[in-house]
């Protein structure tokens, strides 16, 4: 019994030694990894302590959209440039092509020239750049009968022209017209001269009444025209179509008339060789505008006309690529009119002051002094939700309240009619 309980006595003795032992052991194993993990402040020798540099900018080379184009005389093309952040532009022959600080380069007379790009790096590209004669190829009096026939030829030649539309009964095809990518302009509603020249007002009531037909079914609402029969039409008057050019450029329009012309207005109606032959005959600028209208012979003398020009080094343009500052635009455009400009010293209301109903109307007459002022007057509503004014004057009761109605000559002189609607 004594050995028995002596080993008992042993064996506790082992486990209570072997227990001490891994309190030990744990106790050790803690303290080391705190000594691991505790974190150390140690001062870094001189030799480590980082040094700013400045940064190096490697340079970089610069690259064009475009290293040869074709531009006509007259027309602006802009060319991207990437690498650098400053770059500068220079033309070899300013004669030729003249380049702006944007990349735009302007043709200004036939030749070839060279437009360098340099970056700040001193990194240049260049493009190489061709000018030729421009040909800006209009179509007049349509949608009509040979519209689609027209369209078709264009198409087989990838020439975009520009399209001066009425009211027919084929509008439906301003809409081709549109989506084919050429450029639509405003003609005339009725095309009747002694309708539509009444007034120095009437011409552009009337064109209103076209704008929203091209705006229904292009979603656009053009502001370049074309008066029938030109400026030089003699049913308006000198001086009723100078007062109309002064309104067509304070109604925010451009006009447009032609340097050379098919003569397809004439009759007896013309072979497609004779129109084609009298529009190469008068296709002789380095900037022309070719009039052309809806006629059997144009589909033919289409065919004719664009490839022999395009042999001749022209480039065909629509109307809104013209330049804003031709040394044209003063010898074609408002040919006939009277150049001699009268502006208008005082412009007076005949009543002050009105009241009307709503839905009641009455028309603000001015006078103008001079009497052959070539001024164009605007009338204006400061608030047209009381009352509306149109081209002519004619001022309309909306709902009630007050606002003033402005008439005011191209040269600024205003005279003013407070209408109360009641």
């Amino acid at each position: 019994m004594a050995s028995k309980e002596g080993a008992s006595s042993l064996s506790n003795g082992k486990m209570a030694a072997l227990m001490v032992f891994c309190l030990f052991l744990s106790g050790l194993i803690a303290f080391g990894l705190y000594k691991v993990t505790e974190k150390k402040e140690v001062a870094e020798p001189a030799h480590a302590i980082a040094e700013s540099h400045e940064e190096i900018v490697l340079p970089v080379d610069v690259s064009l959209s475009d290293t040869d184009i074709e531009i006509g005389v007259g027309i602006t093309k802009l060319i991207e440039a990437v690498g650098g952040g400053n770059i500068s532009w220079n033309s070899s022959d300013e004669k030729v092509a003249v380049v702006f600080p944007d990349g735009s380069v302007k043709g200004i007379a036939t030749g070839k020239c060279e437009i360098t790009a340099e970056n700040e790096f001193g990194r240049t590209a260049q493009c190489n750049v061709k000018v030729k004669k421009t040909v800006y190829l209009t179509i007049d009096d349509c949608p009509m009968k040979y519209t689609e026939d027209i369209l078709k030829v264009l198409k087989r030649y990838n020439v975009k022209a520009t399209f001066f539309v009425m009211n027919t009964y084929n509008n439906r095809m301003m809409k081709d017209i549109y989506k084919e990518g050429h450029l639509i302009g405003l003609h005339t509603y009725t095309h009747t001269f002694k309708k539509c020249y009444r007034s120095q007002y009437s011409y552009f009531a009337d064109l209103e009444k076209l704008a929203d037909i091209v705006e229904k079914y292009t979603g656009t609402r053009p502001k370049i025209f074309r008066f029938p029969g030109g400026t030089g039409n003699h049913v308006g008057g000198k001086l009723n179509m100078r007062r109309m050019v002064n309104g067509a450029n304070d109604l925010g329009y451009r006009g447009f008339d032609w340097t050379s012309s098919s003569g397809d207005a004439t009759r007896p109606p013309l072979t497609a060789e004779k129109s084609a032959e009298n529009s190469l005959k008068t296709c002789k600028r380095d900037s022309d505008i070719l009039l052309m209208h809806d006629k059997p012979c144009t589909p033919g003398a289409l065919e004719i006309i664009i490839p022999e020009l395009k042999k001749r080094g022209y480039v065909f343009e629509t109307l809104d690529h013209y330049p804003e500052n031709s040394r044209l635009s003063k010898t074609w455009y408002e040919r006939t009119v009277s150049k001699k400009e009268i502006p208008c010293q005082s412009l007076s209301a005949d009543s002050e002051s009105a009241e009307i109903k709503q839905g009641e109307s009455f028309t603000m007459k001015v006078k103008m002094t001079p009497e052959k002022s070539t001024d164009y007057v605007r009338f204006e509503s400061d608030d047209t939700s009381v009352a509306s004014v149109t081209l002519e004057g004619k001022i309309k009761g909306i709902k009630k309240g007050s606002t003033t109605v402005r008439a005011i000559a191209t040269s600024g002189q205003e005279a003013v009619c407070s209408v109360t609607v009641m």
